[in-house]
């Protein structure tokens, strides 16, 4: 039973290394400290590189030619990853036990290492069972008949293992339609390629296609470098012949048919359900530079001194431009997620707790785990049973309005600095008798050239959306908490909001 309970399929993933972590840190430590998840998930994050370099170092080059490699990965582009404690160890942790598997098959020594390693990384993300499929491709193209072998035996064993329960299909693309080959090709290169969009989430469709683009060019870059070994590559599978390339080759190779496979994957089971866009979400970015790095090493015994500055420069500039986008998402969306653990806790009836199937006391007994804080309740009452709550004084509005189904808020007037952290800010709250909901603020950032003029990252004001949805009909008052230096401030707006019924 316990097995299973550790083994459940997470829709289709089996988190064990995520769930074993956690669960270790409990019995450690008496809680969970997401801050202590996402440092181990950083740390494989970390490895990977580390890893990396251990492979750079056996091509004997100047340590300068491994700049570019460290300012391309570690990039904020994948926030979701960085700043979320379960993806940061799913994630960040499929890919550290994937370069290590890889690792260890293109050494001289027997398969065990790089099984065990395959192991961790099929069973702590779904991706991870490629691995498998990578370490047994270098063992054939190192002509290691037996070590393939034995490795083809522990795959199936692990599937037999893997599928032992049902898997939740969540739909796939259908490739008896012509049609859905292009939709799924295109998102195959608009993966690879998604690095050059900058930004994570909000891309535009010209910036998709751009992606599409630059995903072919990284592919036929990579073809192109590795042209003159098709021959020996394919003695190798087919004759059992070593194919006489070099670990650092076989290692690039190795990551290569786990990252095709991977974007494969993705693409199949995402671009039905999600479409074209689904490729773009900031979780999967550590792909894309994955890719960027393996036509980068590909090319490496070519580039010469002059062209090494050139690539430096870009692969700061490129670093420094995804930093200035992301920036402002990655703490607006931390926010958002301190406003979403206060509405599930203050409305019993919250929508995002049905979401999930999920009662309002399995919810706090969770909090009690994690013991998780409460920023946005310090020094007022949000349970309650009034519509009123003590101001610290009067703030205007600029505008209240309803879109379709959002009601939005804007407030224009200067607000605070980030102080103590990054929780600091201007939130809007609708409270009623019965009902406390907040709204994080979404600060734009200021464009690049106030940027470099001000020294200032985010522009003054705020706006606020409350999706109607959410909001259970009453009688709602509206009122701005600031939160400054660690400690909250309510102010009255004397603005009034009546949420009716909704069919």
């Amino acid at each position: 039973e316990r097995w299973q309970r550790l083994t459940i399929p997470f829709p289709e993933h089996r988190q064990v290394f995520s769930r074993i972590v956690i669960l270790s840190y409990f019995y450690l430590f008496g809680k969970v400290d997401l801050m202590g998840l996402m440092l181990i998930g950083n740390l494989c994050w970390t490895g990977c590189i580390l890893v990396l370099y251990r492979v750079f170092a056996e091509t004997k080059l100047p340590l300068w030619y491994f700049v570019p490699a460290a300012w391309i990965w570690f990039g904020i582009q994948a926030f979701e990853n960085i700043f979320w404690g379960t993806s940061s160890l799913c994630n960040f942790g499929v890919l550290f036990f994937v370069f290590m598997a890889v690792y260890r098959a293109v050494l001289p020594s027997g398969p065990a290492g790089a099984i065990l390693w395959a192991l961790a990384a099929g069973f702590t993300y779904g991706n991870g069972l490629f691995t498998f499929v990578a370490v047994a491709f270098l063992y054939l193209l190192d002509g290691r008949i037996r070590s393939f072998l034995i490795t083809a035996a522990f795959f199936l064993l692990t599937l037999r293992v893997y599928f032992m329960t049902d898997i939740n299909n969540m739909g796939n693309l259908d490739l008896t339609d012509p049609a859905q080959w292009y939709a799924g090709a295109i998102s195959v290169l608009g993966f690879v390629g998604s690095i050059v969009t900058i930004s994570a989430y909000i891309v535009s469709e010209l910036q998709r296609y751009a992606a599409v683009f630059a995903g072919a060019l990284l592919m036929a870059a990579f073809l192109v470098a590795f042209r003159p070994y098709f021959l020996p590559v394919l003695k190798a599978l087919f004759k059992g012949e070593p194919s006489g390339l070099t670990p650092v080759q076989r290692f690039i190779l190795g990551l290569a048919v786990f990252l095709l496979l991977t974007v494969m994957a993705v693409a199949y089971k995402r671009a039905a359900l999600d479409g074209f866009e689904g490729m773009f979400k900031g979780r999967y970015r550590m792909y894309p530079a994955l890719a960027v790095l393996l036509v980068y090493f590909a090319w490496l015994p070519r580039i010469s001194a002059r062209l090494l500055i050139v690539l430096i420069a870009g692969a700061v500039t490129m670093n420094l431009a995804i930093l200035y986008e992301n920036f402002g998402l990655a703490v607006n969306n931390r926010r958002s997620a301190v406003v979403q653990e206060f509405n599930s806790r203050y409305n019993r009836d919250f929508l995002g707790l049905d979401m999930f199937d999920m009662t309002w006391d399995h919810y706090e007994k969770m909090r009690a785990y994690y013991q998780s804080d409460d920023p946005l309740a310090e020094g007022w009452a949000p349970a309650s049973g009034t519509d009123i709550i003590p101001c610290a004084g009067t703030y205007p509005v600029d505008t209240v309005f309803e879109s379709e189904n959002h009601i939005l808020l804007y407030a224009h007037r200067d607000f605070i600095d980030i102080g103590k952290d990054y929780t600091d800010g201007a939130y809007f709250v609708l409270k009623s008798d019965t009902h406390v909901y907040l709204s994080s603020p979404n600060q734009p950032k200021l464009p690049l050239k106030t940027f470099a003029r001000r020294g200032r990252y985010f522009a003054r004001g705020a706006y606020a959306s409350f999706h109607r949805h959410i909001l259970k009909p009453g009688q709602y008052r509206v009122y701005l908490l600031i939160r400054q230096n660690g400690r909250n401030r309510i102010y009255c707006t004397d603005r009034r909001l009546t949420i009716e019924k909704t069919g």
